[in-house]
C-alpha cells in the first residue's frame, strides 16, 4: 500500500471528538452529537467499519417502501422531497453521500426522460452498485432504461449506431477526455446497438444488433456491450479517473498526482471494489490527520442534510425539496451529462443568500426544538450550549470567535447557529 494510504493509529493520534467530528462530517454529512459522542465511544475501527454496515433504520425503511408508489403517480417534484427525507433519515449516511455522487456521474435527467418510475428504478440500481464493482455497475447502467432514453440508445441500430451513448461511457463514465479516439466511439456504438427498453424494461433486439467485428481502445474481436465496458475498466486511464472523482468528492477539489496515482493502484488491485477503496482512503493517516488546505464547498444537499440532521429537525420532504432546488440543486435533474460542475459554482451571490435564509428558517422553525436538545445532551450553561454549536457544525478544532449572544440558553442557541450555520466554514466540506 502507497505511503500516502498507511493506516491511520490511534495510538499515535487519539481518536478524540474533534477527530470524531471532522471524519463524519467529510465522510458523511454534518453530524448530529448523538452520532459524534457514539463515533468516539465506539472507537475508530467500529466508526469506520459503521459507514459500510448494511442494515438501516426502521424510520428509513419505513419510508423506503414509499418510493413506488410515489413514482408511480409520475410526481417527480415528490420523488425528489422522498429520496432527501431518506438521507435524512438514513443511519447509513455514506451510502446516501454515494448515491448522489454516482447520481452525478451517471448524469440523468427526468427532463428528457420522462418518466418517474425509470428514475426511481435508476437510482435503485446505482444504490444496489454504489459500492462496487465498479465493471457490474456500469454494466448495469448502461442497461438501465432511463440511461437508454437519456443517451438515445433506443435509435442505436444495426447500419445507423448512434455513438451518444459510447462517447459518454469513455469520455464521462470511466476514462476523461484524451483517452480514446473517435474510432473507438464509432467502434463502441456498434457493441451498444440492439441495447433498448421497452415500458420501462430493458431490451435486447437482437435484429438490430451489429454481430461484426469491432476494433475497440486496440482491442479487436465481436464486442458487445459489456465487452466495451471491461475493455475500458482495463485501460490505465480508467483508475486514474475514478481515483480523481472519489477524491474530489471526499478529500480535495484539485487532489495533486501522487495521491491520485495511489488510490488508482488501489482500485486496480481491489478489481474497483469501491467499499475497498473508500475504506483505505477512510482509514488513512492521510485523511483523518493531515490538515486540508484546499476544502471544497458543499452541494446544496449536502448543506441541507447536514443542517436537518446535525440540529436534529425533523424536516419535511417539501422543504427539502425546496431548499436544495432554491440553491441549484434539484436531484433527478442534472443540468447536463455533465452532472453539476460543483465546488465554486455552488456559491454565488443569489444561492448563498438561499442558504443564508434557509439556515435563519430552519433555526426558527417549530421544527428545531432547543430545550429538548439542552435536556437530552445536558447542555446547562453558557459555555456548554456554545461548545456544542460549534461542535454540530464547523467542529470543534475550526478557531471561530463568536460575537456576543442573549443568556436565554434556548435564543442563545438558536443565535449562534444562526451565525456558525452562515459562516465560510460551514460552506466547507
Amino acid at each position: 500500500m502507497s505511503g500516502l494510504l498507511t493506516p491511520y493509529k490511534p495510538s499515535a493520534a487519539p481518536w478524540d471528538e474533534a477527530r470524531a467530528a471532522s471524519f463524519l462530517r467529510r465522510t458523511s454529512f454534518c453530524p448530529s452529537e448523538r452520532e459524534i459522542r457514539d463515533a468516539v465511544s465506539a472507537g475508530f475501527g467500529a466508526t469506520l467499519e459503521n459507514l459500510f454496515a448494511k442494515r438501516d433504520c426502521r424510520d428509513h425503511n419505513e419510508l423506503d417502501e414509499l418510493g413506488s408508489p410515489l413514482a408511480l403517480r409520475e410526481n417527480i417534484e415528490a420523488l425528489r422531497g422522498w429520496w432527501l427525507r431518506r438521507l435524512a433519515l438514513t443511519a447509513r449516511p455514506l451510502s446516501g453521500r454515494l448515491a448522489v455522487f454516482w447520481h452525478n456521474h451517471f448524469a440523468t435527467s427526468h427532463v428528457k426522460v420522462r418518466s418517474a418510475p425509470m428514475m426511481l428504478q435508476q437510482l435503485r440500481t446505482i444504490e444496489r452498485h454504489a459500492f462496487g464493482p465498479f465493471e457490474e455497475m456500469l454494466i448495469a447502467i448502461s442497461r438501465d432504461p432511463a440511461m437508454i432514453v437519456w443517451l438515445d440508445n433506443d435509435d442505436n441500430v444495426k447500419g445507423r449506431p448512434n455513438e451518444n451513448y459510447a462517447r459518454e461511457v469513455f469520455e464521462l463514465f470511466s476514462l476523461g477526455l484524451g483517452a480514446y479516439a473517435e474510432h473507438d466511439i464509432r467502434e463502441g456504438a456498434r457493441a451498444f446497438t440492439g441495447w433498448s427498453q421497452k415500458n420501462g424494461r430493458y431490451r435486447f433486439n437482437r435484429g438490430e444488433h451489429d454481430y461484426g467485428s469491432k476494433e475497440v481502445l486496440g482491442s479487436r474481436g465481436d464486442f458487445d456491450g459489456d465487452d466495451v465496458v471491461r475493455i475500458a475498466i482495463a485501460q490505465p486511464a480508467c483508475a486514474s479517473f475514478i481515483a480523481t472523482k472519489l477524491l474530489r468528492e471526499f478529500v480535495c477539489p484539485a487532489p495533486d498526482t501522487e495521491l491520485v496515482d495511489a488510490v488508482a493502484e488501489q482500485l486496480r488491485s481491489s478489481r474497483f471494489e469501491i467499499q475497498t477503496t473508500l475504506r483505505a482512503i477512510f482509514g488513512s493517516d492521510m485523511f483523518v490527520n493531515a490538515p486540508r488546505d484546499t476544502p471544497r464547498i458543499k452541494s446544496p444537499v449536502e448543506f441541507v442534510i447536514g443542517v436537518v440532521r446535525s440540529l436534529e429537525i425533523d424536516a419535511a420532504a417539501q422543504q427539502l425539496s425546496e431548499a436544495t432546488s432554491q440553491m441549484g440543486q434539484r436531484l433527478f435533474e442534472p443540468p447536463s451529462v455533465k452532472g453539476w460542475d460543483g465546488h465554486r459554482r455552488w456559491l454565488n451571490s443569489a444561492t448563498m443568500l438561499v442558504r443564508l435564509n434557509g439556515v435563519t428558517s430552519a433555526v426558527k422553525s417549530d421544527r428545531f426544538q432547543p430545550s429538548r436538545l439542552r435536556s437530552e445532551y445536558d447542555l446547562t450553561t453558557p459555555d456548554a450550549v456554545d461548545a456544542w454549536c460549534q461542535r454540530v457544525t464547523v467542529g470543534p478544532d475550526t478557531r471561530i470567535d463568536l460575537p456576543p449572544a442573549p443568556d436565554d440558553l434556548d435564543e442563545r442557541m438558536k443565535d449562534r447557529l444562526r451565525f456558525l450555520l452562515s459562516a465560510p466554514e460551514y460552506q466547507l466540506a
